[in-house]
């Protein structure tokens, strides 16, 4: 009998604790702030984040995140082109004609889907005559991405090498490394100007290309790249001495080759120029 009187005590304390376990409830949004489990058979109540705190934890997550975004892009300036002026090109201050349309428009769409270009490394090889608008497109692209918090470096295969060279005399390898790794944190690489380096010191800067090359695409890593080449001027231009051209396969593994035609805007700025300065002196 007493065996039975304590079985039925229990689920009258187990009923009663039921009873008054009454979740509190958030001032501001409405939902509890506490919500009742069940342990060993035992009714308890637990606090909980309402509506209002558990989107409140989740933008600061989505802040933390931001700010480290922030901090890679800060950190890939020590290799990068982007400077002032290059924080002027951007697709509102596009000069439109009928000639560059069909430009800004690709750039446009490829912003627009970065999230499936980054997912399937698609990138571009921009080749054609100089002065067309190849890397003023490439740059509006960083730019538009940078804004939205996407890690960026826009640099040139000549920049990277001469930092390369500068670190051989403190760090040695090691500093080749650094920058190398330092490259690849970027969720875009815009490398310009492509084939404009020189071919001295034994080839060293073409195997300084192919290890940025390779590792971006071992990575998965889209980029964006320039020349002033034609893609046969290119792929001689980066075949090595055994007659390979590794750097290039790499290059058109990735990037989508487009042939960026037009007048070139630095003839016709100089033009422009010569016009200015004949009605000055006459």
């Amino acid at each position: 009998m007493e065996e039975i009187a304590n079985i039925i005590q229990q689920k009258v304390m187990i009923h009663t604790a039921g009873l008054d376990l009454q979740c509190k409830i958030c001032s501001n949004c409405g939902t509890p702030i506490e919500h009742v489990i069940t342990f060993n058979g035992v009714p308890r109540k637990v606090a909980t984040n309402c509506k209002c705190r558990a989107e409140a934890y989740k933008k600061k997550l989505a802040d933390e995140a931001n700010q480290e975004r922030l901090r890679k892009i800060e950190k890939l300036k020590v290799c990068s082109l982007m400077d002032e002026g290059f924080r002027k090109c951007t697709f509102e201050n596009w000069e439109h004609t009928k000639e560059s349309e069909w430009l800004y428009n690709i750039g446009l769409k490829y912003c627009e889907n970065w999230k499936q270009a980054k997912e399937k490394n698609q990138g571009m090889l921009l080749h054609g005559v100089p002065g067309t608008g190849k890397s003023y497109l490439s740059f509006c692209i960083a730019n538009y991405l940078i804004d939205q918090f996407v890690p960026v470096i826009a640099t040139s295969s000549i920049n990277i090498i001469n930092k390369i060279y500068e670190g051989y005399g403190r760090n040695g390898e090691l500093g080749e490394l650094e920058i190398i790794n330092l490259i690849q944190e970027a969720s875009l690489l815009i490398l310009d100007d492509l084939g404009a380096e020189h071919s001295g010191r034994s080839g060293k800067e073409k195997q300084i290309i192919y290890s940025i090359l390779d590792a971006r695409i071992r990575a998965k890593k889209p980029m964006i790249i320039t020349t002033n080449l034609n893609v046969q001027q290119l792929k001689e231009k980066l075949t090595g001495s055994d007659g390979v051209a590794r750097s290039f396969d790499r290059i058109v593994e990735a990037c989508q080759p487009l042939e960026v035609i037009g007048t070139s805007r630095r003839i016709k700025k100089a033009a422009d120029n010569q016009r200015c300065f004949k009605q000055l002196i006459s």
